[in-house]
């Protein structure tokens, strides 16, 4: 049975139906020729692995966020950035409610002085901490508007932020700019926290949402050189989900990275341990091989939005979900390449041609 098809019959989630269709449409998947159908000892192949992964929370997560006098706008929390970009999803979340730009936002983070933060560890970090950072913009956002609204002649609830101002939403002409706003307080800062809360329906101890997770569809096109072993990935289309994307640029990044880590998991690294210690023989990029510049394939990324209606921001992570379907893939297409399966990673080439060998014996 084709792969796809299969799936399309086992697998309920709609979010993954819908990757299915936009990857198989954007990698050609109508065009995958039977196993070992190409002539001579360079075959090529297609492959399909999906992901699924718990839209993890931490209920921990808080934040602060202030606004001084003169205007300025900080958002506090001593969660850290280890590369995958919280700091930016937490200013554009702030800066949104606020109706200001993101780099209006000062982010100051990985403080033990501040609210506490949660871990980076899961694709847990966007799930926990941009509902907490639009909660408590919006908390702040409220204390100002109070403090704004008898100037402008009108209740508070009359009023909004958009484009760097304040607005009545009854009448266009009154409005005043959001430094001028905040010259009008009547301290010299006002701050509001939020924490991330068991508000909602979870399942299982970490705070996983919904019956199915995050989701994503990869597929795969390599080059096999049945002579040498060598498998060249040329190809990776990947189309994934992670609620809503606060940070499409980042997530593409990431995306990239992940692919990049499973090609490498597929091909490359091995850690070999000393049978006698425990201890690993190879600790250092000379001997312990990943993916460069010449072994990076070309890959497509595509984004479809879940919205499960969990949180304020409805987004999560992308970490592990980028990583997982890869190597499945990339196992898969090499089965179409040259015909028969491996099931042993890295997939080196003495791999291939000892799997190559046992097939024709």
């Amino acid at each position: 049975m084709d792969p796809l098809e299969l799936r399309e019959k086992i697998d309920i989630s709609e979010a993954r139906r819908a990757e299915r269709k936009i990857g198989a449409e954007k990698f050609g998947w109508s065009y995958r020729k039977p196993p070992n159908s190409d002539p001579g000892p360079i075959k090529r192949g297609v492959g399909l692995a999906q992901a699924t992964w718990g839209r993890n929370m931490n209920r921990g997560a808080q934040c602060e966020v202030r606004i001084t006098h003169d205007g300025s706008v900080e958002i506090l929390s001593a969660v850290q950035d280890i590369g995958g970009g919280i700091k930016t999803a937490l200013a554009q979340c702030v800066a949104e409610e606020l109706g200001l730009k993101a780099t209006d936002v000062a982010v100051r983070i990985g403080d033990t002085n501040y609210p506490q933060g949660c871990n980076s560890g899961g694709s847990v970090t966007t799930n926990s901490m941009t509902p907490v950072a639009r909660n408590a913009a919006y908390g702040v956002k409220q204390k100002l508007l109070e403090q704004v609204a008898p100037a402008m002649g009108v209740q508070a609830d009359d009023l909004t932020m958009a484009d760097g101002k304040v607005v009545s939403k009854s009448d266009a002409n009154k409005s005043m700019s959001f430094k001028a706003a905040a010259a009008k307080l009547n301290v010299e800062q006002i701050s509001a926290q939020a924490a991330r809360q068991g508000d909602f329906p979870v399942d299982g101890p970490r705070g996983q949402q919904g019956p199915n997770g995050l989701g994503g569809v990869q597929f795969a096109e390599v080059t096999v050189d049945t002579d040498t072993g060598v498998i060249k990935v040329d190809r990776v289309v990947a189309v994934h989900d992670c609620g809503r994307p606060i940070n499409p640029l980042g997530l593409v990044s990431q995306i990239n990275g992940g692919v990049i880590q499973g090609v490498s998991y597929a091909l490359y690294e091995n850690r070999i341990l000393d049978r006698q210690t425990g201890i690993m023989v190879n600790p250092n990029l000379e001997e312990y091989k990943i993916v460069g510049s010449r072994e990076t394939p070309k890959i497509e990324v595509h984004l479809i939005e879940q919205l499960w209606g969990k949180s304020s921001t409805d987004a999560a992570g992308i970490g592990e979900p980028s990583n997982i379907a890869t190597a499945a893939a990339v196992a898969n297409a090499v089965y179409n390449a040259i015909g028969v399966r491996i099931r042993e990673l890295p997939m080196t080439p003495a791999v291939v041609l000892k799997a190559l060998s046992e097939k024709n014996a």
